[in-house]
């Protein structure tokens, strides 16, 4: 798959989307697993955003690894790249670190998972609703997988701000 790194080919700057997109691209991996636990981006809050599926076809191509799933113990945020991984009581769920209002990544999250943008103060509660404008949307959120013991994000999946992953 070839990625433009240039917005402008005469412009020898690299634009931040596209430093995002190229470092995303690149840090894609796959594991082999027999068993995977992947929630399917149909679930719905409807369901209690649980959703997860087995999928015997293994792990290939299922998403980026984040971390082993012992680096997200319940009731943590985590700040991995551009993604904030969080672990509630009812699973896992990954949401964009990337304020929505013109950009910028958005700091660690605090132990109860709130965040904010330092760009212009847009703030975020533990499951990435904008609390406080600027933004006028939340921070999208993404499937997460189990395999293997890894925690894996599909940033190309958007889910539902329910949807949780099992981490069990």
């Amino acid at each position: 798959m070839k990625l433009p790194l240039l917005e402008d080919p005469n412009d020898a700057r690299l634009t931040r989307r596209c430093a995002i997109t190229a470092l995303a691209a690149a840090g894609l991996t796959a594991c082999s697993s027999n068993t995977i636990i992947y929630v399917h981006p149909d679930a719905s809050a409807d369901d209690g955003g649980e959703g997860g599926t087995t999928d015997d076809a293994g792990c290939s191509g299922v998403g980026q690894s984040v971390g082993a799933l012992a680096s997200f113990p319940q009731g943590t945020w985590k700040m991995v790249g551009d993604l904030i991984i969080g672990n509630d009581a009812n699973g896992l769920f990954a949401f964009t670190a990337i304020c929505p209002h013109q950009g910028c990544p958005v700091n660690p999250p605090s132990a109860t998972g709130a965040t904010y943008c330092a760009c212009h103060g847009s703030r975020f509660d533990g499951n990435g609703k904008v609390t406080a404008g600027p933004a006028k949307t939340s921070l999208e959120h993404y499937a997460v997988a189990v395999c293997n013991g890894d925690v894996l994000v599909d940033s190309s999946t958007v889910v539902a701000a329910a949807t949780r992953t099992p981490a069990a």
